[in-house]
């Protein structure tokens, strides 16, 4: 599959929760993740890229900037605890 990245369901329910939006507004997008690398190799954050055929309202729903087709995730998006959280 030339160019297609998969992703985990877990990964657009970590973003949603990143952006503050319904998860179904991302599945409902074709997108890619992207790493936001630095020179030195470092990671410093992550880039949701959506194909430019994307539905504005729905660009314009998930918090993307009207014209563009790409909103930052921030690093820590994916960070999974350490320990069980005690109920």
């Amino acid at each position: 599959m030339g160019g297609e990245v998969m992703f985990e369901e877990s990964e657009a329910a970590d973003i949603a929760a990143d952006w503050g939006v319904d998860v179904d507004l991302l599945n409902d997008a074709v997108w890619e993740l992207e790493t936001i690398d630095g020179n030195d190799g470092e990671t410093y954050g992550f880039l949701v890229r959506f194909d430019g055929d994307t539905d504005p309202d729905l660009l314009l729903a998930l918090g993307v900037a009207p014209g563009q087709f790409a909103r930052q995730v921030s690093l820590n998006a994916f960070d999974q605890p350490d320990y069980e959280p005690e109920e």
